[in-house]
């Protein structure tokens, strides 16, 4: 998912660096325009490349499970938080297709609107993914599965990882500066987190699952 999406929302749409809050609605929809095939076209096959969060997520739940031992509080809130956080992308990149499927034949105006929607909702919902770090930074300290589902490092990794990611609700009250929508604090830091923890978490969960696999075997294969 990480090299799909980057590929298709970095590379291809040509999204990255950010779009700057301060640009105005001419320089706005001026972008959308010229590039217009390249966004939409990225934008496609960004949707696609996030519905891979999904079974991803549904590891993570399970696995947590098994380290609550029920359906507990903790698993509960990570399904309910990770059921946001696909959608969540995917409906704030239909707002940007909306802005490109008319730049260019409209007003300005509108295409900043819908501009303005997508970033301040791709960045500014950080809320879920700041529960799901919680519940699995809670879940890593009070494992006592045998053998446990979550080393004590990742949950301070969860622990690090919320922290960092806080600033981003706050794009919604500053135009510029690293609180932003394109600052440092609240899009490359956190972004950077995010990535790190997909890459550890992918880590932990198959590391998890090998040792449980390895325990029943030896289990069954004892007389």
């Amino acid at each position: 998912m990480i090299v799909l999406y980057s590929v298709c929302f970095s590379g291809i749409a040509k999204l990255f660096p950010p779009m700057s809050p301060t640009e105005t609605a001419a320089q706005t929809d001026a972008f959308l325009s010229t590039e217009n095939l390249w966004v939409r076209f990225g934008l496609a096959g960004a949707l696609l490349a996030a519905a891979l969060a999904i079974p991803f997520h549904a590891v993570i739940i399970l696995r947590l499970r098994r380290s609550e031992g029920q359906w507990g509080m903790l698993t509960l809130t990570q399904v309910l938080a990770a059921a946001i956080f696909t959608p969540a992308m995917m409906f704030s990149l239909m707002a940007l297709a909306a802005a490109a499927f008319r730049a260019g034949q409209r007003d300005p105006q509108i295409t900043q609107a819908f501009s303005d929607f997508f970033w301040l909702w791709f960045i500014g919902i950080v809320g879920t993914i700041v529960m799901q770090n919680l519940t699995l930074a809670i879940a890593s300290f009070t494992d006592k599965g045998n053998p446990p589902t979550f080393p004590r490092w990742y949950g301070f990794l969860n622990l690090w990882v919320a922290m960092l990611s806080l600033p981003g609700c706050v794009v919604i009250a500053m135009n510029t500066g690293p609180l932003a929508w394109d600052g440092v604090f609240s899009y490359y830091l956190p972004g950077l987190a995010l990535i790190v923890w997909m890459i550890g978490t992918t880590v932990v969960l198959l590391k998890s699952i090998s040792a449980q696999e390895a325990a029943e075997g030896q289990l069954s294969a004892t007389p």
